[in-house]
């Protein structure tokens, strides 16, 4: 069985599509013959840059959507040989616009690459092809698609995986505290997400920090910066003066940020899957998240849930937290134990080989 991992955005970009191909890429090796194929960055035996048009290229002629979807197309061309020449088997990715196009282009060459869509967008049931078959990382995801008439045959429920020891820090918080520029003493909630306020919302969690009014708590954000970045950064120059700070870091840099912070909160309403919720309970942080079903089904007892659509609701519980060691504590160990049970590759890869098993018979 041969499996290709596709991200074309994979070293250039900072998102969950791209922790998820380098983490299920990293699981996957030594169990089956796996090859990633990413946008950027050095190649190896493994691992092969396909030359496409980045997106931060395309950025100086056109719009974030339209560069988006132009990286896409231009790697899926470039892609394609590489998928006939070695005989690839399955092609497993989460870009919409990469497989649609790939589909086509298998479709006119007679190829019998089976394309599997991870659903972590997540993308609306009625933008599946009728080719492609569909990896659902959550069941509303699943349940949504099988109301709107897609064949259950046609997807797999596995969720996104995580290799939990990489999060242990061998470092004291405060070593990290000091790396970083934040006080030791200092409260320190902390978002990973894009720094915008469409999806990610953060304008609402720089509001709800500020109207605790507790000069002992400061706030950071990291991620890839976006349009609306600017703007976020006035919003928070003006209601967090010298108690914020933004940051996009390395990957390899994310664990220390974790393991320095005292409270994790994503503001968002929705999410694909919400991959950082597995890094940072991995890391021991809390995690702070809105309350759904979707991320209940993720979280389970381990999340502290919110209802984020209500100004003044994450206000009241971070006043709570704060002051309250042992519960942080409490939530701490129970992110830990769901990672491990749950999430860990070790109980995951065994689910993700029947998968593609499943995937080759389709």
């Amino acid at each position: 069985m041969r499996v290709v991992i596709a991200c074309c955005g994979l070293e250039h970009m900072k998102r969950g599509y791209e922790s998820f191909a380098r983490e299920l890429f990293g699981a996957l090796s030594g169990h089956v013959e796996v090859t990633l194929c990413k946008g950027s960055g050095k190649g190896s035996p493994n691992e092969v840059v396909i030359p496409c048009l980045r997106r931060d290229f395309l950025l100086r002629f056109m719009n974030p959507q339209a560069a988006f979807r132009w990286e896409q197309i231009t790697f899926a061309v470039a892609l394609l040989p590489y998928l006939l020449l070695k005989r690839i088997d399955i092609v497993h990715y989460s870009e919409g616009t990469m497989g649609n196009v790939l589909a086509r282009l298998l479709h006119l060459t007679g190829s019998r690459v089976r394309l599997l869509l991870s659903n972590g967008g997540p993308y609306h049931p009625k933008h599946f092809r009728a080719d492609i078959l569909i990896h659902q990382v959550t069941k509303d995801a699943l349940d949504q698609a099988i109301e709107c008439g897609v064949n259950p045959s046609r997807m797999y429920l596995a969720p996104y995986g995580i290799a939990p020891e990489r999060f242990k820090s061998p470092e004291s918080r405060d070593v990290l505290r000091q790396r970083f520029g934040f006080p030791s003493e200092k409260f320190l909630i902390l978002s990973l997400a894009a720094l915008n306020m469409e999806h990610k919302r953060l304008d609402y969690l720089i509001r709800e920090v500020a109207a605790l009014d507790d000069a002992s708590v400061i706030l950071c954000m990291a991620g890839q910066p976006t349009s609306e970045t600017p703007e976020l950064r006035d919003l928070a120059a003006r209601l967090l003066p010298g108690r914020h700070t933004f940051m996009t870091l390395p990957r390899a840099r994310i664990l220390e940020l974790l393991a320095a912070a005292d409270l994790f909160v994503l503001p968002s309403l929705s999410e694909g899957f919400g991959m950082v919720f597995l890094e940072a309970c991995s890391a021991g942080v809390p995690v702070v998240c809105h309350d759904s079903s979707q991320f209940q089904w993720v979280l389970g007892p381990a999340g502290i849930y919110v209802d984020m659509a209500v100004a003044g609701a994450l206000t009241e519980k971070m006043r709570e937290l704060i002051t309250g060691q042992e519960v942080l504590e409490r939530f701490s160990d129970l992110g830990k134990a769901r990672v491990e049970n749950d999430y860990s590759w070790r109980v995951l890869i065994p689910r993700y080989l029947e998968m593609y098993t499943a995937v080759l018979g389709a």
